[in-house]
């Protein structure tokens, strides 16, 4: 037999093998597909469903919870008698296929059931929830009842036995517990023939109630006790209070009617009270605040008279000898006023600023002569009594503190006038170091607008001198000249400054330049040009850029070199 024949033949045989290796494998990955979904579909028929069911149904369950379950019943009878039949018939049918080696309808039709399966999984647990839910609940309303009970019967003992901690409230507090109580017996009817969700619902409403009920009676005895106790004995403290403050001569402000607020206060707890019959506590505990505030307002108004009678009677005591000191002051610093401007011009009008305080003085003594003669005759309230003495002492303050002004001022004069005299005697020192220092620079002389800056600071420092020796001096107007001559005197050393560095720079630069002179015409002539300008003309500056303009066309950089080794050498002057 021919080698190749062989092959082919071995070939083939190892295909049909392999088919065969991958069919046995297929058909045993379904079977054991199926072989699980016969296992889950026997579990699934093994659960207790019926027995659960059966059980509920012992309930007799009614309204609500009857519905409810008569839906999870009729659900469990259509899944025992159709699903489980129609499973059956399906896992029946992969098998089969299966065993025909049909494995990709086998495959499908596994995975249908398997589907099936779950769906139906799923809805016997939610049978069984329900089932459960309504069992559960039966026995969760059996338990709570007692512990819901338990909470009335406790909140209506503490009402009963305590009825007048809540006084007006009472009767409506009785008439919500006997509502609670119907809605218990209410609860117990339903949950006896049946219904124990819509009992659950009563249950639980009625257990809100109780609650908030609860809250309501904790609160009220604590407003009670305000109503009936706390504020009643405020009032007749007040009261008396208030009778042993006429008593003791006190006089309210007009705009206080101490009747109109008692009787305010009565209001307010009648109001209260009202709302406490109503379970508005809210609105019960706001007015007890008004009558607080009330309260609190009319003792501060009597404390504020008290205080204010202290006050008054201390304050009275040293008006007179306020006045008496301010008066002594204000003689003494006419005579210093008097002394003082025989050397010096006095610009503030101090003296007028006095004698007004002198009128102003005798104002205020008439006027607390007379307030001095109200305090004893105890004919207004001390409230308004201190203010008016409060003004008396403040504008007395006032004055004082005017007078010290003064008179500081007037003592200053002497130590302004000295610190102008030193200034002045600086200013003469710098213009003569000035002088000096120009001199020495020896220039062929001075451009006339220099000449008038130095000689108009020269004499605005000799008008300086003059006004200080004047018999009366102006400080005002030496201050002045002091400012302006300060000015005068560092313009004019900035003005010696660059006078000095022109005329030193343009010599420097035309001794440079004579370097180019014999070679460069415009050099040559440039620095006969800026020699005549600097000898005849005395102008520095015009000789400076007459030359450096040409020198940096000839030798670029040149001036700002120069100029940079002149102002790193230059010594600083004695005026600086």
């Amino acid at each position: 037999m021919p080698k190749s024949i062989v092959i082919a033949i071995v070939i083939l045989l190892v295909i049909v093998v392999m088919f065969y290796v991958i069919a046995m494998i297929l058909r045993k990955k379904t079977e054991n597909r199926i072989i699980a979904l016969e296992e889950r579909k026997e579990d699934l028929f093994d659960l207790p469903v019926q027995e659960e069911v059966d059980a509920v149904k012992k309930l007799h369950l009614v309204g609500q919870s009857q519905t409810l379950f008569r839906e999870w019943n009729q659900k469990w009878i259509d899944l025992s008698a159709n699903s489980f039949a129609d499973l059956e018939n399906h896992i029946f049918e992969a098998e089969e296929l299966n065993d025909s080696f049909k494995f990709m309808r086998a495959r499908t039709a596994v995975e249908a059931s398997e589907e099936q399966i779950k769906l139906m999984e799923e809805d016997v647990q939610s049978i069984r929830d329900g089932i459960t839910e309504l069992t559960k609940q039966e026995t969760i309303n059996s338990a709570k009842i007692q512990d819901s009970l338990d909470l009335y019967d406790t909140l209506r003992a503490e009402i009963t036995d305590n009825a007048d901690k809540y006084g007006v409230a009472i009767t409506e507090l009785e008439t919500q517990l006997d509502n609670i109580e119907t809605e218990f017996s209410q609860f117990v009817q339903l949950n006896s023939t049946g219904d124990p969700i819509e009992a659950s619902e009563v249950l639980e409403t009625a257990e809100e109630h109780t609650i908030a009920l609860g809250a309501i009676a904790e609160r009220i005895p604590a407003i009670v006790v305000d109503l009936k106790e706390k504020y009643p004995q405020e009032l007749d403290k007040l009261t008396d209070g208030y009778k042993e403050f006429i008593g003791q001569g006190f006089k309210l402000p007009e705009s206080v009617n101490v009747d109109d607020r008692l009787e305010e206060i009565q209001d307010n707890l009648a109001q209260t009270e009202r709302f406490v019959e109503n379970f508005e506590l809210d609105r019960a505990d706001a007015e007890l605040e008004k009558v607080q505030l009330n309260l609190d307002n009319l003792y501060t108004i009597f404390e504020d008279e008290y205080k204010a009678r202290r006050d008054v009677a201390n304050n009275a005591t040293i008006i007179k000898d306020y006045i008496t000191h301010t008066r002594t002051n204000n003689k003494n610093l006419l005579l210093e006023i008097d002394h003082v401007s025989q050397a010096y011009v006095l610009t503030g009008n101090e003296m007028g600023i006095v004698r007004g305080f002198q009128e102003e003085l005798e104002q205020i003594e008439a006027g607390a002569t007379e307030l001095l003669d109200v305090i004893k005759e105890n004919a207004q309230p001390y409230s308004l009594l201190g203010k008016e003495v409060d003004t008396i002492i403040s504008t007395l303050d006032d004055i004082e503190k005017n007078q010290v002004k003064i008179s500081n001022d007037l003592q200053n004069l002497r130590k302004q006038e000295k610190a102008a005299q030193d200034l002045a005697d600086t200013f003469d020192r710098d213009i003569r170091i000035l002088k000096r220092y120009v001199e020495k620079r020896n220039l062929p002389g001075l451009p006339q607008a220099y000449l008038d800056k130095f000689f108009a600071t020269s004499e605005r420092v000799q008008a300086l001198f003059k006004e200080l020796n004047k018999v009366k001096v102006n400080i005002d107007g030496v201050n002045h000249l002091v400012e302006v001559t300060t000015e005068d005197v560092s313009s004019l050393k900035d003005a010696t400054d660059e006078l000095v560095d022109q005329a030193r720079l343009a010599e420097d630069l035309m001794q440079y330049a004579n370097r180019y002179k014999t070679t460069n015409e415009r050099v040559a002539k440039s620095i006969a040009r800026a020699y005549q300008l600097f000898e005849r003309d005395r102008n520095y500056l015009a000789s400076f850029e007459e030359i450096s303009t040409v020198l940096d066309e000839v030798e670029p950089g040149a001036t700002e070199r120069i100029s940079n080794v002149y102002h790193n050498t230059k010594v600083t002057p004695d005026y600086r």
